[in-house]
């Protein structure tokens, strides 16, 4: 017997005690006795159920990193609580988690569980599922948000059942928030004279300041045996468990966060937009895993980041670059995925079906394509028509793009890289091939711990993608090579040359993002976001057009031409 299961057991409950406790169900990402059923009763009348269900874990092929974290810090959040004198009902299932809840009702003789909200759709699914066999589940609103729906309603009116086609603004939401919670705000005005410092924070990063290194957290015992798990149940998986130094203890947790707020944020503003291969995490706090399952709560992080900020010890440009990230991007995309059911509600063309590839040498996305198109793996819109299947380069073939290769060799080996990684390498280069918008999602979903569909659907079929015909951004975030080159020095050390557009030297990020433009031209030419770029475009006489359009067909070809 595992070192866990010997721990947890003495906090399971007897029958009699079970019915002199209030029930509550603790899913994998809320993760927290601070919000929520669990903060509002006294640890000797609470139980909790928590489940581990393998069935989800086989959904998609997970990064290992990723299932570790949820395996570990729901086993140590289980023993926390034990500690408190709650009684835990922990839950072993092959199954889906209606499975578990309905193993603990009949063990136990639970008869009624509450819950915050789930906030994932897939969890929601599972929940149905659960009171369809009869289990008793009552939902209680879900408090580790920093807003709510009627927030939402309060600015952009309320969601009728016709499909989203309404283009809702990031910035409205945040200045919104802003006045609501009087962060960075004196006397109604915002701190500084202006809501955004986001032109203060585009420097490229040229090896000084130095970044501090971060304290690394080997695994404990049960964290080990969560390793184990992962490596025995799931060894095809995407990346690896190797070198794991993440937090899941509470207490590391806690001191990681507060070894970013003193070590990085102070530096962070500048620098947010920057790529550098030495230093991929640059000054990132890489919170987002832990607030995304609740071990750490925004609101916590949020009042910390105005209180450092309010004593000078975080510059005003870099305190608001980071709220904005939690109490902007973050609160809106769950409420974008909200409102239009996880992008299933929208007036956006669809993307058409493609029949899985075959072969005997499949990528990893292939070899899923059964499970990840069925009617609730998710939304496939595809304003711009992008279809191609997402290549082998992404799974970890080389491709030759050293920007590329670079930070899908991170995602492999982490399970995480910053924002603009994520935005300007990886889903502008999908975008600009017109790589299926789903898969990449899929991807994103697969190979980030901090990755949930609330968060990801959004952000990649929404913001990166512009799948969704401009719902959640006003234009798509796309680019060609002058703007790797500038912030980043990947460039430098790559085979193909930035400066120039055209021939087998060249970069083929400036080839694709000239015939991404003219591919969707009837889409994007009356954006007044991009006059300039096709205005630039217009000029170029035939021949360099034809040269380009030459240049970017090879670069997809050979890419399309990998196997994993």
């Amino acid at each position: 017997m595992s070192s866990f299961a010997q721990e947890i057991a003495r906090a399971a409950p007897s029958v009699a005690d079970a019915k002199q406790r209030r029930w509550i169900y603790v899913p994998y990402d809320r993760l927290t006795d601070a919000a929520g059923p669990l903060s509002e009763t006294a640890p000797e009348q609470a139980g909790i159920v928590m489940v581990e269900a393998l069935a989800k874990a086989r959904r998609r092929p997970y990064h290992k990193k990723k299932l570790v974290l949820i395996l570990a810090s729901q086993r140590h959040f289980a023993l926390e609580q034990a500690a408190r004198g709650v009684s835990v009902a922990y839950m072993l299932t092959p199954g889906i988690f209606a499975d578990g809840l309905e193993l603990a009702r009949q063990r136990y003789g639970l008869s009624r569980f509450t819950m915050m909200e789930p906030a994932e759709r897939e969890m929601r699914l599972d929940m149905d599922e659960a009171v369809r066999r009869g289990v008793a589940i009552e939902q209680a609103p879900d408090r580790t948000w920093l807003s709510t729906d009627e927030d939402w309603e309060r600015v952009f009116g309320k969601q009728g059942p016709e499909p989203v086609s309404k283009h809702h603004l990031m910035d409205r939401f945040y200045r919104f928030l802003r006045e609501k919670t009087g962060y960075l705000m004196r006397d109604g005005k915002p701190e500084g004279g202006q809501f955004s410092f986001d032109a203060e924070n585009r420097q490229p990063y040229k090896g000084v300041p130095l970044v501090p290194r971060r304290p690394a957290y080997p695994p404990d015992e049960i964290t080990g045996e969560a390793i184990e798990l992962v490596e025995r149940e799931f060894p095809r998986h995407f990346g690896n468990t190797a070198g794991w130094n993440l937090p899941v203890r509470r207490e590391d947790i806690d001191a990681a966060w507060k070894w970013s707020l003193e070590n990085l944020l102070p530096i962070f503003g500048p620098y947010e937009d920057a790529m550098w291969t030495r230093e991929p995490d640059m000054f990132h706090s890489k919170m987002s895993a832990f607030l995304n399952i609740s071990r750490l709560l925004p609101g916590r992080v949020v009042a910390d980041l105005v209180e450092a900020a309010g004593k000078g010890l975080i510059p005003l440009a870099s305190a608001e670059g980071f709220l904005r990230q939690i109490l902007g991007w973050r609160e809106f995309m769950r409420h974008m995925h909200r409102i239009t059911d996880g992008f299933r509600n929208i007036a956006a063309p669809v993307e058409p079906p493609r029949a899985p590839a075959s072969g005997p040498v499949q990528t990893r996305a292939m070899e899923q394509q059964e499970e990840l198109t069925a009617p609730d793996a998710g939304a496939r819109p595809s304003a711009l028509g992008a279809s191609l299947p997402l290549p082998a380069a992404y799974w970890g073939t080389p491709s030759g793009l050293n920007c590329l290769d670079t930070v899908v060799r991170q995602v492999l080996d982490e399970g995480w890289s910053h924002h603009i990684n994520r935005l300007m390498v990886l889903s502008n280069f999908a975008t600009l091939c017109g790589y299926s918008p789903r898969e990449l999602t899929d991807w994103f979903w697969v190979g980030y711990i901090d990755a949930y569909d609330w968060v990801v659907e959004p952000n990649v079929l929404g913001m990166s993608t512009y799948a969704d015909g401009g719902l959640t951004a006003t234009k798509p975030y796309v680019s060609g090579a002058a703007y790797i080159n500038r912030m980043s020095d990947y460039c430098g050390r790559c085979q193909y040359n930035p400066k120039l557009a055209t021939g087998p030297e060249s970069c083929p990020y400036t080839a694709l993002y000239w015939t991404f433009l003219e591919r969707n031209e009837a889409a994007l030419a009356r954006n007044p976001r991009l006059r300039m770029p096709y205005n630039t475009l217009y000029k170029k006489s035939a021949a360099e057009r034809l040269a380009l359009r030459e240049r970017a067909d090879a670069c997809v070809t050979e890419l399309g031409k990998a196997t994993y």
